[in-house]
């Protein structure tokens, strides 16, 4: 299993991890009693967090300060503005003149909309159901300033509060996989996030959400791998999935049960294989009508057929991590995943009513069997900075 820890973020700035170049816009400097803060920014998800986009929105601060800890800024916005970054405000928010208002502590999250802080530093989070929907959380905190800087400057280092998963698949030398849709089903959505430590409470992830990071019917050539021998990314029309830090290995499907329980989290995936040189069909069909059942259940289903399988998902997801899931498929040691579905799918992803055949032999195959029988179904992760990913082999 491989394992590289996450980069440390950059000192002294506000950063995005996984970045190539660090992109640093100019401060309001005029005035050194006004608070201001070093800004700088690597590219993560070009349409999630870039530059332009942090530049477009802002980020949200929150301050306390004195022993008691009673508020000093309340939640409000600092952006760039005419060639600046600064407070969206008619007037800039000054350092405290008297020495008995220190200590002061600052707070900031992204995007601004998303959170709103209180003395206690606690922030619920609800991840969104669809990938279209779902932002890249950050946050940063600087403490204990006890005297006003030279400069009037603090600087923020942020980081990403969430998880980002993406897949990529592997194919056998001589087979042609169709990669119809891919779902992480039956996970936790909902938890605390404390901005004291920049950290998520000890209480674990609640929910019971399902997120599809593709979805059919298949419209991206990328979502066809020809003899595909190392791994290639699956393309999605909305990037990365961003979705809750989590320990969902007490809660992983039991392939042994005949049924998917309500509360036990794996991957989805459909998909059909069939030989390149000569089309023959390997795991599916490519047409509806070649299905040995087809006139006797007097089926009307068109178009290809695919399987829907499932892969247990005992996995432990840290905050700040990026983690890339590879199917491999119609190579000599996959399983192929474990059926969930009796019927095969067709081509808009819905249930066909023909039962799940083997095309060379004609034999049903039963859930929760594996499509290739007697391999092995696993994971290899692997864990690395943000803008790579921790891969996880699906075999």
């Amino acid at each position: 299993m491989k394992k590289k820890m996450i980069l440390g973020l950059a000192v002294a700035a506000l950063t995005f991890a996984s970045c190539s170049k660090d992109e640093v816009t100019n401060v309001n400097r005029n005035n050194p009693n006004s608070i201001n803060f070093e800004v700088s920014t690597g590219k993560t998800r070009a349409n999630i967090v870039d530059l332009a986009g942090l530049q477009a929105e802002g980020f949200g601060v929150f301050a306390t300060n004195t022993s008691a800890a009673s508020m000093f800024i309340d939640n409000e916005g600092y952006k760039f503005v005419a060639g600046a970054w600064q407070w969206d405000m008619p007037t800039p928010i000054m350092w405290p003149s008297n020495e008995n208002e220190f200590p002061v502590n600052f707070y900031a999250y992204y995007p601004k909309a998303n959170t709103t802080l209180s003395t206690n530093l606690l922030a619920d989070y609800t991840i969104a159901g669809t990938p279209e929907t779902q932002i890249d959380l950050l946050a940063a905190n600087y403490t204990d300033v006890v005297i006003r800087p030279s400069s009037g400057n603090v600087s923020l280092a942020f980081k990403h509060i969430l998880s980002k998963i993406d897949f990529k698949v592997v194919t056998g030398a001589n087979v042609t996989v169709e990669v119809q849709s891919i779902a992480i089903r039956k996970v936790g959505n909902a938890r605390t996030y404390n901005y004291a430590d920049l950290s998520w409470t000890s209480a674990p992830a609640t929910g019971n959400a399902s997120y599809k990071y593709m979805s059919a019917p298949v419209s991206d050539p990328a979502n066809v791998f020809v003899g595909q021998t190392t791994a290639a990314s699956v393309t999605g029309s909305s990037g990365s999935l961003m979705l809750m830090p989590q320990n969902l290995s007490g809660r992983a499907w039991d392939k042994t049960l005949a049924g998917l329980a309500a509360d036990q989290s794996y991957i989805e995936v459909v998909y059909r294989i069939y030989e390149t040189s000569t089309g023959d069909d390997v795991v599916g069909f490519s047409d509806a009508t070649d299905h040995p059942m087809y006139i006797a259940l007097n089926s009307d289903a068109t178009g290809p057929l695919f399987v829907k399988v499932g892969y247990a998902l005992p996995t432990n997801w840290e905050m700040s991590k990026a983690y890339t899931y590879t199917l491999y498929l119609g190579t000599p040691d996959s399983s192929g995943g474990n059926l969930i579905d009796e019927n095969f799918v067709d081509e808009e992803g819905d249930d066909s009513g023909l039962p799940v055949v083997d095309p060379s032999t004609g034999e049903e195959i039963e859930i929760p069997e594996v499509v290739f029988p007697n391999k092995p179904i696993g994971f290899v992760v692997s864990v690395e900075d943000w803008g790579a990913a921790i891969d996880n082999p699906l075999q």
